[in-house]
């Protein structure tokens, strides 16, 4: 296992002249002896916390768990460890939020007896990163678990509510039998005492429940499940009731693992699949899908391909949706390195930029500080918006086997910094579209033409949209058949992307550069 060395200095960061907004970095960070990863990011104003996986060195058998807090600046000001004398497990990307209301801290894992027993774990921490509560959750079939070696219970995601409650997600072994395969939700106040409890029907949701997202309007909460092979998007109500569960995707063979993001027009999700047939050789990719709010139904989805979902970690793929301040889409994920032939052996943080129609604006992958084959692999695990429109992300870095180092990485707004790499994003596929367009000349200076594959006969609406997701230009296009042109001769120099909708549907999309 990994030996550090204690750093006395809290400064981990050196800044481009003092100012946040210029700074981009990648580095790994040692705060105390024994830091293994940067396991889960949170902002308020101007300030960062994060949750830290902690090895209590010598002895590897006890895992303690941890919170960073970093000024502005990227500063590391104040640290919190607890020690329990047992092994805390915690959550890649999930299990900790901020309670903005008091600045008071939620994490959710699990805590390990005798390399058996598991129970969940809560941890509440004040602003000034002191415990005040502890909770464990025991296994829910009781009967069964004062008996059996293998009562197994983890917790693994828990948001802070408007109101300042806590909805938690868990999973355990079902008669504490083989491995957790049921899931319950569970809604606590802020004291931790239980104002409801809710089981999930195995029938129903099929798969495990990992994550979710709260509505911040109405304190609801969303969260996809999987029934009969298809993929859903279920919304809740604060008090656990079901309100409604819509398809999210048509694509087979989607993984439950996904992360959800809620705005004030549109739900977008993010999740992996795998193309048919599958088999242990298979590699995940990335699908990214778009909610109405209103209606509840699939505005757009769209595939991947040249992004691969695979972790270095057995079963520790992680998913990251945030929205920017211009209104673009990041997703941050873990993945094998792309290159011009195929996807190597060697995993790589990856983060991919859409604008709000879910067009890509450029592709990232990121390592330490060697791409070369075989030197090191990489694991993101969560991320937030800096001000200036960078990510900060986190995650860790293995290397000879049996090393690991927790790492942090600051990019400015294109997604660059220290040992990036561009990934080709060409290949994505609109998934509701089924007929082909095609765009040209292109580059196009004074106009540009529009072909279907086949006659559509329909009045179509065009849309034409800035690379930032602005709407630039619209247009009506009566009886379209197979080919329009259209002048384009009054937008400025840039990469535009196109909708064309016909009968309340998007039958269309391309991307064009205007010389």
């Amino acid at each position: 296992m990994k030996k550090l060395t204690l750093i006395l200095s809290l400064i981990i960061v050196l800044s481009v002249g003092s100012n946040a907004q210029d700074t981009t970095f990648n580095t790994t960070v040692f705060p105390i002896q024994g830091t293994t990863s940067i396991t889960s990011i949170v902002k308020l104003n101007n300030l960062y916390y994060m949750s830290i996986a902690n090895i209590d060195t010598p002895n590897i058998l006890i895992s303690t768990y941890g919170i960073l807090k970093l000024d502005s600046l990227f500063n590391i000001t104040d640290t919190s460890i607890i020690h329990t004398g047992k092994y805390i497990i915690s959550n890649r990307g999930h299990g900790f939020d901020i309670n903005k209301l008091d600045t008071s801290f939620i994490f959710a894992g699990l805590i390990r007896y005798a390399n058996t027993k598991e129970n969940g774990y809560l941890v509440k921490f004040d602003k000034n990163l002191d415990t005040l509560w502890t909770l464990q959750i025991p296994h829910p079939d009781t009967t069964y678990a004062d008996t059996s070696a293998t009562p197994w219970v983890a917790l693994r995601d828990v948001k802070v509510t408007p109101s300042g409650d806590y909805i938690i997600v868990g999973n355990y072994n079902y008669h504490c039998q083989g491995n957790r395969n049921r899931s319950f939700i569970i809604k606590m106040d802020s004291e931790g005492v239980i104002v409801w409890y809710r089981f999930l029907d195995m029938d129903v949701y099929q798969g495990i429940i990992k994550n979710f997202e709260i509505d911040s309007i109405d304190s609801g909460f969303y969260f996809t499940s999987k029934n009969n092979g298809k993929s859903y998007l279920n919304k809740y109500d604060t008090n656990g009731f079901l309100l409604w569960s819509n398809l999210y995707t048509t694509t087979p063979l989607t993984f439950t693992l996904t992360d959800i993001k809620a705005t004030l027009n549109d739900i977008f999700i993010v999740c992996y699949f795998v193309i048919p047939p599958f088999t242990n050789q298979s590699i995940p990719r990335l699908s990214v899908s778009c909610i109405n709010r209103q209606s509840h139904m699939l505005k757009w989805s769209k595939k991947f391909y040249s992004i691969s979902v695979t972790s270095n970690w057995l079963n520790q793929e992680t998913l990251d949706i945030e929205i920017t301040p211009n209104g673009n889409i990041a997703i941050g994920s873990v993945g094998r390195k792309n290159t011009s032939n195929n996807f190597t052996a060697d995993f790589r943080a990856q983060i991919l930029m859409l604008n709000r129609n879910g067009d890509s604006l450029w592709s990232r992958y990121y390592t330490y500080n060697d791409n070369s084959m075989g030197a090191e692999d990489m694991q993101f695990n969560d991320m937030v918006v800096c001000p200036d429109g960078g990510l900060l992300f986190g995650g860790d870095r293995a290397y000879n086997a049996q090393f690991l180092d927790a790492w942090l990485v600051k990019t400015d707004s294109m997604g660059y910094c220290p040992y990036a790499y561009t990934v080709g994003i060409e290949h994505n596929e609109l998934i509701i579209s089924k007929n082909k367009l095609s765009v040209f000349p292109n580059p196009a200076r004074d106009n540009i033409n529009f072909r279907f594959s086949r006659n559509l006969n329909k009045n179509i609406k065009l849309s034409i949209y800035s690379a930032s997701g602005t709407l630039v230009k619209q247009q009506k296009l009566n009886e379209f058949d197979f080919e329009y042109r259209v002048n384009i001769g009054e937008l400025s120099t840039g990469i535009y992307f196109v909708s064309m909708e016909a009968d309340g549907e998007i039958v269309g999309r391309g991307k064009f550069v205007k010389e």
